[in-house]
């Protein structure tokens, strides 16, 4: 059953209003061809509940529904935080950010490496961004929006975190000696690898993680290791 995020929403006794709101009007009408009695999720950005309702109406950016049932967030995500040096492409950044949102990954830090080829993100790239997170969320029916910071100084992570790099560097050693207290935070490096100074920014207690000798498109990388991560760690 599809899942919508909405703002603008009324609640009305056991109807909701979601008000303008042409894009899901346009979806109802054009792409699903729903009736009045359709079936469909809709959940707030802030919500920690989803509705289960049933199409009453819909009219140029006006969608009326009746609620069936309420289904409730119950208990927190287990926090996975991983730390992406910005790709050569604004399309690889897109698949990133769009996979790790179905994954559930929770925080999404993004920073130029020496190698990276794209060094800053503008406005309507974060716009875009943003509505490639809603669209994911919507797909996977993940509970809430993953957080997207772009980080300047990676110094700023170093406290209270375990730093744990994918990487395929030569004479680097694998090291599982991490603090059990501390949440980890997973590093993918862009094209070509991480650089000397990109390893200079760490704090000293980094370890080191890779796939054996696969040597793997940043994208790929990024999304093979965070869906390792969240299935078998």
């Amino acid at each position: 059953m599809q899942l919508f995020i909405c703002n603008q929403i009324e609640a009305k006794s056991a109807e909701i209003q979601i008000t303008d709101n042409s894009e899901l009007v346009n979806q109802l009408r054009k792409v699903l061809r729903a009736k009045s009695w359709y079936k469909f999720f809709i959940q707030d950005k802030a919500w920690n509940k989803r509705y289960n309702v049933e199409l009453v109406s819909f009219i140029e950016k006006w969608v009326t529904v009746k609620v069936l049932w309420i289904e409730e967030k119950t208990g927190e995500f287990k926090k996975l935080w991983m730390l992406i040096a910005l790709p050569n492409k604004q399309e690889k950044l897109e698949l990133i950010i769009q996979k790790l949102t179905e994954i559930w990954v929770t925080d999404i830090f993004l920073w130029s490496a020496e190698r990276s080829q794209i060094k800053i993100i503008n406005d309507n790239k974060l716009a875009r961004i943003e509505k490639i997170i809603k669209e994911a969320v919507e797909q996977s029916r993940w509970w809430n929006f993953p957080k997207i910071e772009i980080i300047k100084d990676i110094k700023e992570l170093w406290k209270n975190r375990n730093f744990t790099v994918f990487d395929l560097p030569k004479g680097q050693g694998n090291n599982w000696k991490l603090s059990n207290t501390l949440p980890l935070l997973w590093v993918v490096g862009p094209e070509w690898w991480l650089s000397t100074k990109d390893y200079g920014s760490f704090p000293s207690n980094y370890t080191v993680q890779s796939l054996w000798d696969l040597v793997l498109r940043m994208e790929t990388a990024a999304i093979v290791w965070s869906w390792y991560l969240k299935n078998c760690k």
